[in-house]
C-alpha cells in the first residue's frame, strides 16, 4: 500500500526522473549461449518489510556442462541510494567500470558494472559469493518508508559450446524506470539484431525492485506480444523470480528468460520492448538476446610483396578467406588498402566464397611521396571508413592485417656535412677525419643499407678502392672532396652517391705580447685606461688572415664568448690584471692560439714640499712666484718641471696648467699647488709635488702726516696694509679738543682732511694741525692703535 500512497503524493507534487537509456554494450557471434547467476540482498520483499535490514553478501551457484567454456562474464550490482562501487567477488576486489543512476525526486538508486571474465574463467563452476556490498550507509528512511529499499547482484556468463548452432548474442544495458504516475509505461528498441532463424530464440532480463505482491497493470511485451512463462504471469512479469534456477524468492530482483521464437521474424534487425506498471517500480538494468546466426566470416592475409629499387610501386599478394564462416561471403565484399592510415585503393571480391573457402589476389599499388619509405601497410576487409562491418559477420577481429614495408628506396636521408678541422702546430695541412657523423646523417632511419666512402665519384660508382678506415682517415689533399655511397645490402645495384669536402685550416701561432702599464690617473685608485691593441701587431706576428680578440678570463677566451668590446680604450678592473688574447684563423675561427699578458697601473709618486706665506694684500690674496718653491725639488738629469696645476687630477692628466706661474695670485687661502715633474726615460711615471701658498694679516703702516693739497702725493691719510685686509676695521679722527671729526671703515675712502662728523662741520676742510686717531682693526692680534697725525695744507 505504501507505493500507492507514494504515487498519490507524486500526483500532487511535481517529480523528476533521470535515467540512462538501454544501449548495445557488446555482441558475440558463433557457437555461443549464455546463462546468469545472482542473488538478492533483501531478507524479504520490501513491500512487506517493517525495517530496513539488508544483507551485505549473498551467494549463487554456477553449473556449466562439460564442453562449455566461459567466453565472457559481466557482473551487475544495484541497490537503493547513491551506491557502493567496490565489492568482493569470492574475496577478490572488484571496482565498478561503469555506473548507472536513477533519481525520482529525492529518492536515488544506482547500478554498477564490471568485467569479471578472468575471475569466472579461473574459478569455474561452484559457489560465487559477493560480499562487502554495504548499502546501509546509502539507504535513507524514505527508501524504507516507501518500500523501495533493495539490493542484489547478477553475473551474466557467455559461454562457447561447439555442439550449439551459430548464435548471435547481444548484451544491452542501461538503467530505465517504469512505475510512477508520469512514467507508467516504458518503451525501448533493441538494435543490431540479425535474425537468421527464429528457432530457439530467447530474450532475458535483469530488473530490480519488482514485487510479487504488486501487479497493478504490470506487463512485458516484445514487438507487441505479451511475454510470460510458468514463473512470470502475463500481469506480473517482475515478481522476484529466477528462470535459471526456478527460484521465487529473489526478493525485489528478476533474472528471467523468455522463449520468443513466435514473436520475431527472420530478417529482423531490431525488436521493441514495452513495459507497463501502475504501482510497482521496475528498473531494467540489462537485456540479453539469443538468436541463431548463420553468417560469413571474412578474413584477410598478406602472402607476399615485392618492391623495386627507388620506385614507389609495390606488388601485394593477398588472400581473402571465409574459413570460419557459416554462410557464403558474397561477391563485392570491400577490400581496402592503407599506407600509414592513408587510403590507397579499394577493390571488391569478384566471386562468392563458400564457408571454408578462400581466394588469392595480386594488386599493384603506388605509394604517394607523402608516405615515408618505411611504412605500415594495412589491408581491411568488410569495413567502412569508421571500421564498422559493412555486411553482418561472425567475428570482425580478423578483418585487418598489417605489415611493415620498406620500399627498397635508397636515398640520402640528410646531406652529409663538410668537415673542417684545425691543423696541429706543424701546420702541414694533414689531419685525421672521422666520417661517422656523416654516416648517420646519410643513412638516417633506413634499414638494410651500408655506407662506403671513396676518393672519386668513379670509384664510388664502380666500387673501386673504398676508403678502408672512414673513422680514421688522413686527408691527401686540402681541401679534398670525399664521396659517400649508400647501398642496399639486399640489392647491390640499388645505391645513391653524395659528396662532401674535408678541409684543414692553419692554426695561427701567437706572438709574444708585452705587458702594458699605465700611470695612475685622477683618483689614484689603481684604475687606468689601456689600449690593448698595442699588442695586436706583436701577437699577429705578420701572419695573414687572422683576427685577434681580447678577453677577461681564460674560459671566455677558449669558448669565444664575451670578448672585450672596447680593446683600444679598456679600463682595468684589477691591478694587476691578466688579459687573454686569442689569435684565430679568419676563415675558421675554431683554429686559434691563446696568449696572455698583464696590465699594471703604477702608483704616481706624490711628495709634499714647503710652501710660501705672504702678507695679505687684500681679500686674503697676494702675488706668488711659484718657481721660488721649486728649488726644493731635486731633479735628476732626465727630469724636468712640466707644469703647475691647481688639482692633482689636472696634474696627472696634464690639463689646465697655470698660465703665469711666476706671477700667480692665489684664489683661495690657503691654496694647494701641484707641480708635475716628467722624465724622458721610458716606463717612468710622472712625479707630483705639492705645496701650499697662503697669506696672513700683517701689521699696517700708519703715516704721521699727509698734505691734502691735490698734488697727488700724500693727499690722504692712507694706512698701508689696512684696506681690503682688515675688512672690519674702524678709524676715528679727533681734533685737539677731542671732537670726533671723521669716522672711516673699509667702505669709506681714506681721510682727505675733510670732516664727515659733527653737526656743522660735515664736508668742511679742516685746518692744518695735529689730529688724533684711534684705529681698531677688529683683530685680536693687532691693536687697537692710538696716535697723532699732522695735517698740512
Amino acid at each position: 500500500m505504501r507505493k500507492r500512497l507514494l504515487l498519490l503524493f507524486l500526483l500532487i507534487f511535481t517529480s523528476s526522473i533521470w535515467s540512462q537509456e538501454m544501449e548495445l554494450y557488446t555482441q558475440f557471434n558463433g557457437n555461443f549461449d549464455y546463462t546468469a547467476i545472482g542473488n538478492t540482498l533483501n531478507l524479504e520483499e520490501n513491500e512487506n518489510a517493517q525495517n530496513c535490514n539488508i544483507l551485505t553478501s549473498s551467494s549463487a551457484m554456477l553449473s556449466l556442462d562439460p564442453g562449455q567454456q566461459v567466453e565472457a562474464a559481466y557482473i551487475y550490482w544495484a541497490g537503493s541510494g547513491s551506491g557502493d562501487f567496490d565489492i568482493l567477488v569470492n574475496n577478490q576486489p572488484v571496482s565498478s567500470q561503469r555506473e548507472f543512476s536513477l533519481l525520482v525526486n529525492n529518492l536515488d538508486f544506482f547500478a554498477a558494472f564490471a568485467d569479471v571474465t578472468s575471475i569466472v574463467q579461473s574459478e569455474g563452476n561452484g559457489a560465487y559469493t559477493i560480499s562487502d556490498l554495504n548499502l546501509l550507509d546509502f539507504i535513507n528512511p524514505l527508501h524504507c518508508n516507501d518500500g523501495v529499499n533493495y539490493g542484489g547482484w547478477s553475473i551474466i556468463i557467455v559461454y562457447e559450446d561447439l555442439s550449439l548452432p551459430s548464435n548471435q548474442i547481444n548484451l544491452y544495458d542501461g538503467f530505465e524506470l517504469v512505475g510512477t504516475y508520469q512514467n507508467n509505461s516504458l518503451e525501448f528498441q533493441l538494435d543490431n539484431l540479425n535474425v537468421i532463424d527464429t528457432q530457439g530464440a530467447k530474450i532475458g532480463f535483469l530488473a530490480w525492485e519488482g514485487d510479487a505482491s504488486l501487479a497493478d497493470g504490470e506487463q512485458l511485451k516484445l514487438n507487441g506480444n505479451v511475454l510470460s512463462n510458468a514463473l512470470n504471469p502475463p500481469d506480473n512479469a517482475f515478481n522476484g523470480t529466477n528462470s535459471f534456477t526456478g527460484a521465487t524468492d529473489l526478493y525485489n530482483m528478476d533474472l528471467d528468460v523468455y522463449e520468443v521464437e513466435n514473436y520475431i521474424n527472420i530478417g529482423d534487425t531490431s525488436a521493441t520492448i514495452e513495459l507497463t506498471s501502475f504501482a510497482d517500480y521496475v528498473m531494467v538494468n540489462s537485456v540479453v538476446t539469443v538468436f541463431n546466426s548463420i553468417l560469413p566470416d571474412p578474413a584477410v592475409n598478406i602472402d607476399d610483396f615485392s618492391t623495386t629499387c627507388n620506385s614507389r610501386e609495390i606488388s601485394i599478394d593477398y588472400t581473402i578467406d571465409n574459413f570460419n564462416g557459416t554462410d557464403v561471403l558474397p561477391s563485392g565484399t570491400s577490400v581496402t588498402f592503407f599506407a600509414d592510415d592513408q587510403l590507397l585503393e579499394e577493390v571488391f571480391t569478384p566471386n562468392d566464397l563458400a564457408p571454408g573457402a578462400s581466394e588469392s589476389f595480386q594488386i599493384d599499388l603506388t605509394i604517394p611521396n607523402s608516405i615515408p619509405s618505411n611504412f605500415t601497410l594495412e589491408i581491411k576487409v568488410n569495413l567502412d571508413n569508421q571500421e564498422n562491418t559493412i555486411i553482418s559477420e561472425i567475428d570482425p577481429s580478423n578483418n585487418i592485417i598489417s605489415m611493415f614495408i620498406n620500399l627498397g628506396d635508397v636515398f640520402i636521408a640528410s646531406p652529409p656535412l663538410d668537415m673542417e678541422v684545425c691543423d696541429d702546430m706543424s701546420n702541414d695541412g694533414v689531419e685525421i677525419f672521422d666520417f661517422s657523423e656523416n654516416t648517420n646523417l646519410a643513412i638516417g632511419e633506413q634499414q638494410n643499407v651500408t655506407a662506403t666512402y671513396y676518393t672519386s665519384f668513379s670509384n664510388a660508382e664502380n666500387d673501386i678502392d673504398p676508403i678502408t678506415s672512414p673513422n680514421n682517415y688522413p686527408n691527401i689533399e686540402n681541401p679534398q672532396e670525399v664521396f659517400i655511397k649508400i647501398q642496399s645490402s639486399t640489392d647491390p645495384d640499388c645505391f645513391v652517391i653524395a659528396s662532401f669536402f674535408i678541409r684543414v685550416y692553419t692554426t695561427p701561432i701567437a706572438g709574444i705580447p708585452e705587458d702594458l702599464f699605465s700611470c695612475d690617473m685622477s683618483e689614484m685608485d689603481g684604475i687606468s685606461l689601456f689600449d690593448l691593441t698595442e699588442n695586436t701587431s706583436l701577437i699577429s706576428n705578420n701572419q695573414q688572415d687572422v683576427g685577434i680578440d681580447y678577453y677577461l678570463n681564460q674560459a671566455d677566451a677558449e669558448n669565444g664568448t664575451n670578448p672585450i668590446s672596447n680593446p683600444s680604450s679598456f679600463e682595468n678592473i684589477n691591478n694587476p690584471q691578466t688579459i687573454y688574447a686569442v689569435i684565430y684563423n679568419s676563415n675558421y675561427e675554431a683554429c686559434y692560439d691563446l696568449v696572455s699578458f698583464q696590465l699594471s697601473v703604477k702608483e704616481i709618486p706624490l711628495t709634499e714640499i714647503e710652501g710660501d706665506l705672504k702678507c695679505d694684500t687684500g681679500f686674503n690674496a697676494n702675488d706668488f712666484d711659484l718657481s721660488e718653491v721649486t728649488p726644493q725639488i731635486d731633479l735628476s738629469l732626465d727630469e724636468e718641471i712640466t707644469g703647475y696645476f691647481l688639482s692633482l687630477a689636472d696634474a696627472n692628466s696634464f690639463e689646465n696648467p697655470i698660465n703665469a706661474p711666476f706671477s700667480y695670485q692665489n684664489t683661495e687661502n690657503p691654496q694647494r699647488i701641484f707641480v708635475r715633474v716628467d722624465s724622458n726615460l721610458p716606463g717612468v711615471c710622472q712625479h707630483i709635488y705639492f705645496f701650499d701658498i697662503s697669506t696672513q694679516h700683517c701689521e699696517p703702516f700708519i703715516p704721521e702726516g699727509f698734505s691734502p693739497n691735490g698734488d697727488g702725493i700724500n693727499d690722504s691719510f692712507f694706512i698701508t696694509g689696512l684696506y681690503d685686509i682688515f675688512e672690519n676695521f674702524e678709524l676715528q679722527i679727533f681734533n685737539r679738543y677731542g671732537t670726533l671729526i671723521y669716522k672711516g671703515n673699509n667702505k669709506v675712502e681714506a681721510w682727505d682732511g675733510t670732516s664727515n662728523k659733527g653737526l656743522n662741520n660735515v664736508g668742511n676742510n679742516l685746518p692744518t694741525g695735529t689730529y688724533f686717531y684711534i684705529l681698531d682693526l677688529k683683530d685680536p692680534k693687532f691693536g687697537p692703535y692710538k696716535g697723532w697725525v699732522y695735517l698740512n695744507r
